[in-house]
C-alpha cells in the first residue's frame, strides 16, 4: 500500500530535530507494517489549529485526488488536526479521494470517548450534508432547465454569453472536423497527429491525446443534449453535430475496440482497510484479488507479513464473508442501552471541549471591549472632547466586529451536540441498509476501532469499537471461507496477486464545511 508522511512543528520549543523525529518514528511503523512511502508534506513552525493555514497540508488534500497514495501516515493524532471538526473535515475530503489516516503512535484519539466524538461529528456532518446535496441539485435542475451555464467545462465549439451556451464560430468547425475524420476511417492516432501538427489546441490549451479526442467524439453537448448533475435535456443547448453522425461515431468507436474490456467487480471497496490486523503476528490485513483461469475475480483480506514471505501463516479470508460478519456484529450493538450511554458521553465531552482557553480569552476581551465603549459613551453624553471619542469609539466597534468574528469561527470548530441531537442521529442512522455500501462505509468508519483475526482451533473475531475498550469476540467454531477454486486454476502460485487494493468511496454527498452544526440532527419535536 502507497502512503505518504505528514509531519509538523509549530512553535520556537519545536524544532527540525522534532520533525527528524517524527520522521524516524514514521518510517519504522511503514517497514513494520509493509507500507511503501512515496512522498513528505512537512510544516515547519505553523500551527495545527487552522488547517487552511498550512500551505504543504492543503498540497497534501489537493494532491490526494491524484490518487497515488493510499493513506496519510502522522506521528501522532494531533499532527493533522488541532480539533475534532477540522480533523473530521479534512478525513472526509482525503476518504472521498480513497486515502485514510494512520497515526504511528496511536490507536485511538486521547481515549474511546475522544475517537467517537470525532466519528460522530464526521458522520453526522456527512449524514446531514444530503439535504444540502438535494437543494444543490434542485438548483441545478432548474439551471438545466433554462439552460444556463453552471460552471462545467466549456466544450470545444463553444462559449458562454450570458450565461447561456452559443457555438463558438472559431472552434466549432474544429469539432466538425473531428468527427468527419473520425468517421473516414481514420485512427485517433491520426486526428491527433493532424491537429498537433496544424497547432490546434484543445479548449484548455493543450495538445491533443487520445483522451480529448474520446471526450470530443462522445460529448453528447455537441449534438445539443444539456447534460449536468443528472440533468439529459435534448435539445437543451445549440447542436454542433446531427444526431445521424454522432450515432455513426458512436457505433464505429464500438467496432474499433481492439479488445472487450476487463472484467471488473461491481464495488472493489475494501471497507475493512486499515481496520483489520491479524490476531497471530498483529500486521495489517490488506485487500488482496485474484483472477483465475475462467477470468473470476477473487477478493480477500490478507496479512501483510504471509504477503511478504515473512514467516506468518495467516489465511487469507474472503472479503464479502468478514465485512458482512463485521457489519451484522456492529449493527447489534446500536441498542437503546448503548445509544444512551453514546449520547451522554457525546454531549458531555463536547460541551468540555467548548470551554476552551482561547475562547475564554475571546470572550473575556469582548466583554473588555464592550465595558470600554460604554465608558465612551458616557463621556460623549456629558460633552467630552466629541471628536476624539467618537474616533475611539469607531475603533472599539471596529475591534469589537472582529472578536465577534474570532468567536463565532472558534464555536464553529468546536460545535456542542446535545443528547437529544446525538440520539436522533443515531436512532436515524440504526435504520439505514445494510447492503448499501455507503452506509456499510460510514457504519464501519464511525464506529468500529480494531478487529482482530484468528484461524485454527482458537479461530475468532475479536472486534474493538470506539465506544469501548472492551472487544467483542466472536468464536468461528471452522475456518473461515475462502473461494478456492480447483487445483492449479490460477496463473502462478495460489493466486495471481494483483496488490494491494486502495479503499475507494464512491459518493455524492457534496462537502460539508459551510454547514453549521447547529443545524444538524434536531430531535422530532
Amino acid at each position: 500500500m502507497n502512503i505518504v508522511i505528514y509531519a509538523r512543528f509549530s512553535s520556537h520549543t519545536q524544532n527540525e530535530q522534532s520533525i527528524e523525529g517524527q520522521l524516524k518514528v514514521c518510517y519504522e511503523y511503514a517497514e513494520r507494517n509493509g507500507y511503501k512511502v512515496i512522498g513528505e508534506y512537512i510544516d515547519r513552525a505553523i500551527s495545527g489549529k487552522a488547517a487552511d493555514n498550512r500551505p504543504e497540508f492543503q498540497r497534501m488534500i489537493s494532491d490526494s485526488a491524484k490518487r497515488q497514495f493510499d493513506a496519510v501516515l502522522v506521528y501522532q493524532l494531533d499532527r493533522f488536526a488541532r480539533n475534532r471538526y477540522d480533523s473530521a473535515t479534512c478525513k472526509n475530503r482525503l476518504r472521498k479521494n480513497g486515502v485514510r489516516v494512520v497515526s504511528a503512535k496511536e490507536t485511538i484519539a486521547d481515549d474511546a470517548s475522544g475517537i467517537l466524538m470525532e466519528s460522530v461529528l464526521e458522520g453526522m456532518a456527512e449524514y446531514y450534508s444530503a439535504e444540502l446535496s438535494q437543494k444543490v441539485k434542485r438548483g441545478k435542475r432548474l439551471n438545466a432547465d433554462k439552460g444556463l451555464y453552471d460552471g462545467a467545462v466549456v466544450p470545444l465549439g463553444m462559449k458562454i454569453v450570458d450565461r447561456k451556451y452559443v457555438i463558438d464560430d472559431d472552434t466549432a468547425p474544429i469539432v466538425r472536423h473531428i468527427f468527419e475524420m473520425y468517421l473516414a476511417d481514420n485512427t485517433m492516432a491520426d486526428i491527433i497527429h493532424h491537429l498537433n501538427l496544424n497547432g490546434v489546441k484543445t479548449s484548455k490549451g493543450n495538445p491533443y491525446n487520445k483522451n480529448s479526442i474520446r471526450r470530443i467524439l462522445t460529448n453528447v453537448k455537441y449534438k445539443g443534449v444539456y447534460n449536468n448533475n443528472g440533468a439529459w435535456i435534448p435539445d437543451g443547448i445549440p447542436r454542433i453535430i446531427d444526431d445521424e453522425i454522432f450515432e455513426q461515431v458512436k457505433v464505429l468507436m464500438e467496432k474499433n475496440k481492439k479488445a472487450p474490456a476487463r472484467i471488473k467487480t461491481v464495488d472493489e471497496c475494501y471497507l475493512l482497510t486499515t481496520k483489520l490486523f491479524c490476531g497471530h503476528c498483529g500486521c495489517a490485513m490488506v485487500g488482496v484479488s485474484g483472477t483465475s483461469h475462467t477470468k473470476r475475480i477473487y477478493q480477500y483480506y490478507a496479512c501483510v507479513s504471509q504477503i511478504r514471505h515473512k514467516g506468518c501463516k495467516k489465511e487469507r479470508v474472503k472479503k464479502d464473508y468478514i465485512e458482512d460478519l463485521v457489519v451484522d456484529t456492529v449493527l447489534k450493538t446500536l441498542n437503546n442501552d448503548y445509544i444512551d450511554d453514546v449520547a451522554h458521553r457525546i454531549s458531555e465531552l463536547s460541551l468540555k471541549e467548548r470551554n476552551s482557553p482561547n475562547l475564554k480569552r475571546l470572550k473575556k476581551l469582548i466583554k473588555e471591549n464592550e465595558s470600554a465603549t460604554a465608558n465612551l459613551i458616557k463621556a460623549l453624553e456629558v460633552g467630552k472632547a466629541a471628536d476624539v471619542i467618537s474616533t475611539q469609539i469607531e475603533k472599539r466597534q471596529a475591534e469589537k466586529a472582529d472578536l465577534d468574528m474570532e468567536l463565532a469561527k472558534e464555536m464553529m470548530v468546536r460545535p456542542v451536540l446535545t443528547y437529544d441531537e446525538v440520539r436522533f442521529f443515531f436512532e436515524r442512522f440504526r435504520k439505514g441498509d445494510s447492503k448499501n455500501s455507503e452506509f456499510r462505509m460510514s457504519l464501519i468508519d464511525m464506529l468500529v476501532n480494531k478487529i482482530y483475526l484468528y484461524d485454527g482451533d482458537d479461530g475468532r473475531v475479536e472486534i474493538y469499537c470506539n465506544a469501548s475498550n472492551k472487544s467483542m469476540d466472536i468464536p468461528l467454531s471452522n475456518k473461515l471461507p475462502l473461494d478456492k477454486p480447483r487445483k492449479g486454476s490460477y496463473k502462478g502460485q495460489s493466486t495471481e496477486t494483483k496488490g494491494f487494493e486502495p479503499l475507494r468511496r464512491r459518493t455524492d454527498l457534496l462537502d460539508f464545511e459551510s454547514r453549521p452544526f447547529s443545524h444538524l440532527g434536531k430531535s422530532p419535536s
